[in-house]
Formats: C-alpha cells, structure tokens, sequence
C-alpha cells in the first residue's frame, strides 16, 4: 500500500508538470475563407491577453482586456501587476478614454496619438485579432505558409497571423503582429471567449 501511495504521488508530480498544449491545426488559403466568414457572424467575444508596441524611442508591454460586443469595443490595459493604466471603447461613432477619475470622454484622433504616441488602427484592428482582414479593404501580398502563418497588407499595415487554435468552430490567432512604418505592434491572446 505504501508503494502504491507513493506511485501514484510521484505520477501526479510529474502530471502537474506537463503542460497540455492547445489545438493547433494548420490554416490554409482554402480554410481561411470558410474561417471568415464564420468569425464575421460572432457578435460578441472577449479576449486577456497582452500588448506589446515598439518604436523607434521606446516600448512597452501591458495587459489586455477586450470586450466586443456588436460595433462596440472596449479595451482595458493594465499593467502586469493589474493596475488600469487606460480604458478605451471605440465603433463607428467615434473614439472615447477614460480619464484618472475613471470617467469616459471623447476623444480626437489628434488627442489619441499624443496619449499613445501613435494612431492605432481601430478601424480594423477588431478585424485583424479575430484573423479576419477588414472586409471593406483591399487585400495586398495575401500569403500563408505550412507553419500555418498568414499573412497580408492593408491600409498600409503589414499583418502577420500566428498560432491559431480552435475555438468555438472557429480558428483564431493567439499571436497578431502588426508593422508600420518604424512601429510594431504586438497582441498575444491568453484567452478567447465567444
């Protein structure tokens, strides 16, 4: 009896230990359609996960809520020890941040890239998380691999799609790597929900 107990503690240590890793299934041209259009009938989902922009002076890394809910986005970054450094909501009408209070004003294009040191593009960068190119743009140097790496350019971003997993019938990036210019942007989902 002894031994057994032993035996089975040692196989629940070396369990704890292994890391399952996700479904990861290869994302071709063909499926990537069918992916699309699949993505684009979900009106509601919620992602954690982190937020990496780099230019040319400086970088920085923050933690990543995202709710999307109809038109309507609303992220919430943090910093890693869980701090609310903004809020953010954005949809076709327009752009608002919370102030330190907490309340949401309106802001400007001009006003948001003072705060942020760039212009986001929020126009379609709910498209880009879920993999989906913006539908009512031009697709340039569309391209995948066997890594299952897809790739393309709009609006004069180069977007880079990596490690999707299967979710809710759906693939979906874990890792979206936008360039621009001198700058890099970088969302790394730990967590989807639909």
């Amino acid at each position: 009896m002894k031994r057994f107990i032993v035996c089975a503690f040692l196989a629940t240590q070396l369990f704890a230990c292994a890391s399952l890793e996700p479904l990861r299934q290869q994302v071709t041209s063909g499926s990537f359609v069918g992916n699309s259009e699949r993505i684009l009938a979900v009106k509601h989902w919620s992602l954690m996960g982190r937020l990496s922009v780099r230019n040319k002076k400086e970088s920085w890394l923050t933690s990543l809520s995202w709710k999307h809910k109809d038109s309507i986005n609303q992220l919430t970054l943090s910093t890693l020890l869980g701090g609310i450094v903004a809020t953010l909501a954005y949809s076709k009408e327009g752009v608002w941040v919370s102030d330190s209070d907490g309340n949401m004003h309106e802001a400007s294009s001009a006003e948001l890239h003072s705060m942020l040191g760039y212009s986001p593009p929020l126009r379609h960068l709910h498209f880009w998380i879920t993999g989906v190119p913006n539908p009512n743009l031009m697709i340039e140097n569309e391209a995948s691999n066997s890594l299952g790496v897809h790739s393309f350019k709009q609006d004069g971003w180069d977007v880079k799609l990596e490690r999707f997993n299967f979710f809710a019938d759906v693939f979906l990036p874990t890792r979206v790597t936008l360039f621009k210019d001198e700058l890099k942007i970088k969302l790394v989902v730990d967590e989807w929900s639909m």
